[in-house]
């Protein structure tokens, strides 16, 4: 029998050396996909920047719904700023009728005056009306209010004690009635209202500024 030659088994040599390549390469290629992430799964580099996208996209806008809404409250405060800017001064003078929204003159029922103890007493319908708020009068229980948006005062006829903002507190005069009108201390009535109250002794001028 004729013994195959060197020459013939170097034409059936490729292909088993083709075939170790090929598993070479496959196995090769399973080590490598087992040390590293599934491909698709949460630690794939490729989700894992969809999700930091995501994540980063969503809190953007949850902050710049935050920022919108501090804008927002920033232009109501400036508008409220603006408006007590606009709103006039009030003068009073002891003993005078004749006090000043602004620079329009008003005349009022009563004069204002001072009780032994040196508290001015303005007119309570006149300072109310003058610092905006809403002026009422109980006759059946004595009682005369001012309301804002933001503030509340009581006071009861004869006594020293009025509510602000629904807690009491000491006055130092009673409200009084002098020739039908409702007179009540200045200061701690145009603070309770949020305003600000300054006295000239040299001039006996009361200046509110809301």
């Amino acid at each position: 029998m004729k013994q195959p030659s060197l020459r013939n088994w170097k034409i059936f040599l490729p292909l088993p050396l083709t075939l170790i390549i090929a598993a070479g390469i496959y196995f090769a290629g399973r080590s490598v996909q087992a040390g590293g992430p599934e491909p698709g799964s949460s630690q794939d580099p490729l989700v894992t920047k969809s999700y930091v996208d995501n994540y980063i996209d969503s809190r953007t806008r949850e902050l710049q719904g935050q920022l919108d809404n501090i804008n927002k409250q920033i232009a109501e405060l400036e508008a409220r700023i603006t408006a007590l800017e606009q709103r006039p001064v009030i003068k009073l003078t002891i003993g005078s009728k004749t006090a000043y929204v602004g620079s329009t003159a008003k005349q009022l029922p009563v004069a204002p005056y001072q009780t032994g103890n040196g508290t001015s007493m303005v007119p309570f319908r006149f300072i109310g009306e003058a610092l905006g708020a809403k002026v009422d009068y109980n006759e059946a229980t004595q009682t005369v209010s001012y309301t804002t948006a933001t503030h509340s005062v009581i006071l009861k006829i004869g006594t020293t004690t009025g509510t602000f903002d629904g807690r009491k507190d000491d006055l130092p005069a009673p409200a009084t009635l002098v020739n039908g009108t409702t007179m009540v201390p200045v200061r701690v009535i145009s603070q309770g209202l949020g305003a600000r109250v300054d006295w000239d002794q040299a001039t006996l001028t009361i200046t509110i500024r809301p």
